[in-house]
């Protein structure tokens, strides 16, 4: 076997128990049409489940945030975008595995929308202390005001200060259970 295939033909039967201290999950966005701010969210958890109907179900714990800049992280925990204090998590769940490709339910704000996302797998693997290991990478793109993440400013230039699509980058580590 391949190390890299694709998620429908490689994920072997059980279930995967995410290793956070092994796994990333970040975004991107342009800003102000000249650069793109990239951020990460550091408290998340998911389950991968094997076999004939591949599952995965992911939670984002939202205050997690982290841009490198305090402020703007404080502003993106604020009702303008994510509305940390009433929305603490946003939710992430397969609804289908085809080939290389991902479709999800991703909620976010109280609201859910499908989102494809390319996908592939390495492994399995065996580790130095004999835990079965299997990576999942996961890129997708996703329109922000869909979800009523819609704060924005205009531009003196024309355009807008935030844009619209966030990139979503997923490295994910997974551990066999017993």
């Amino acid at each position: 076997m391949s190390a890299i295939e694709t998620v429908s033909q490689s994920i072997p039967t059980g279930t995967w128990k995410l290793d956070t201290a092994h796994s990333t999950l970040e975004f991107a966005v342009r800003h102000m049409l000249v650069t793109t701010v990239k951020g990460r969210f550091s408290d998340f958890d998911a389950t991968l489940g094997g076999g004939d109907e591949p599952r995965l179900v992911g939670t984002i714990r939202t205050a997690s945030i982290d841009t490198f800049n305090e402020d703007r992280d404080n502003h993106l925990r604020t009702p303008e975008f994510f509305d940390t204090d009433r929305y603490p998590e946003a939710r992430i769940e397969a609804i289908r595995f085809d080939g290389d490709s991902l479709i999800a339910a991703v909620t976010l704000k109280g609201v859910t929308r499908e989102v494809p996302f390319s996908a592939s797998i390495a492994g399995p693997a065996q580790d130095p202390w004999g835990n079965e290991r299997i990576g999942l990478e996961l890129e997708g793109e996703l329109d922000r005001t869909e979800f009523g993440v819609s704060w924005n400013a205009p531009l003196p230039g024309g355009g807008f200060l935030v844009d619209d699509t966030v990139r979503l980058f997923a490295s994910l580590s997974f551990v066999k259970e017993a």
